[in-house]
């Protein structure tokens, strides 16, 4: 028997030195702060955190997903 899990996790607008050498970052990172429903940039520690939970057993469970981190900036 094997455990073999497959999971996906899909960012959205993450503060990293790779979006902040994009010409236009100050207009990008307000657009992203407006359309988030929790009015902030993400932050890599929140991409971390959710493939961190994928690894331990409480999300045994979880397989064939993708994971959306996004601020909720999809929901709207």
């Amino acid at each position: 028997e094997y455990n073999i899990r497959v999971n996906a996790v899909s960012g959205g607008p993450i503060e990293t030195d790779a979006l902040k050498a994009f010409p236009n970052y100050e207009e990008v990172k307000a657009e992203a702060i407006k359309r988030a429903s929790i009015k902030r940039m993400g932050q890599p520690e929140d991409i971390a955190g959710i493939c961190l939970f994928l690894c331990t057993q409480e999300a045994s469970w979880i397989t064939g997903q993708t994971i959306i981190v996004d601020g909720g900036s999809s929901f709207k």
